[in-house]
């Protein structure tokens, strides 16, 4: 097993390697390790994998959960979710609406959201459709101190989408969060990694409805001003995939978005797996 570090402050890539063969306690523990040091990690080379040997190989890492939206699984296998540019809402129309996607961390609204995620990739566009992750732990070190107290003890109110972006969001998880009687979840803005103790911004800017003190239209603006200050290039890696490429991303110390700087009548499909992390604090 080889693993070579992509830049300085973030992601490393993995060769040499069979996710459909056993790992003993060394090997995974290297590459447990690997993800927490260079925040996106990518195992090369299992497009042979199985569903069965890819949730195998997923576990390695922790206890999965469910993916919250339940529409897009592989038969057989509830615990792994199916990204694809193919999928239509329940209306008939495309279910990914727009050509951009937001910088962001999965699942803020929940108590638990994960602490990986995973993304294995089955049908990869020729050129385009990168996975970007940025390392949020590095950005916000580089913030300036006066940024750093203002955000610091801030908080978030996280729901399925926030109502700054119904008017565009997908109708089926517009419909969900009209429907909820749960109230919003609250997070910091700015956690702590429970591995390592570093600190990193952390949000989820479709999710998040309020920051502390701020209305949720000041909320977006608010949370894209700070979006374009920590995602500089030296802490961001953007992952163009080849098939059968794992890409393992800690949560707890980056954000992460889908490019869409593809020719959209190629076909682009990713497995996700969400490992279960901690109450961020």
């Amino acid at each position: 097993m080889r693993i070579e570090k992509v830049k300085e402050h973030i992601g490393a890539i993995v060769t040499d390697i069979d996710l459909a063969r056993p790992l003993d306690g060394e090997a995974r523990k290297k590459l447990y390790d690997a993800v927490v040091d260079n925040v996106v990690l990518v195992i090369r080379g299992q497009e042979h994998l199985t569903p069965g040997q890819l949730q195998a190989a997923a576990e390695m890492f922790g206890e999965l959960m469910e993916d919250q939206n339940r529409r897009y699984l592989v038969d057989g296998f509830p615990l792994i979710s199916v990204l694809d540019n193919r999928h239509l809402d329940s209306k008939g129309q495309p279910a990914k609406v727009g050509t951009n996607s937001t910088w962001h961390t999965d699942h803020t609204n929940q108590e638990l959201p994960p602490k990986f995620t995973m993304l294995y990739a089955v049908a990869v566009p020729d050129k385009g459709g990168a996975t970007s992750v940025c390392n949020a732990r590095a950005a916000y070190e580089a913030l300036p101190d006066s940024v750093k107290l203002k955000i610091d003890d801030a908080k978030t109110e996280n729901t399925l989408i926030s109502s700054a972006r119904m008017a565009t969001g997908n109708p089926d998880i517009v419909k969900a969060q009209r429907e909820t009687a749960k109230p919003p979840t609250v997070h910091p803005l700015v956690r702590t990694h429970p591995e390592t103790g570093t600190r990193a911004v952390w949000f989820h800017k479709a999710k998040t409805e309020t920051v502390t003190g701020m209305s949720p239209e000041e909320t977006q603006d608010f949370l894209q001003d700070l979006t374009d200050r920590i995602t500089q290039p030296q802490f961001c890696y953007a992952h163009e995939y080849r098939k059968g490429d794992l890409l393992i991303i800690d949560d707890r110390a980056s954000l992460h978005k889908a490019g869409f700087d593809y020719d959209h009548n190629q076909h682009r499909r990713l497995y996700r797996m969400l490992v279960r992390g901690d109450r961020p604090y």
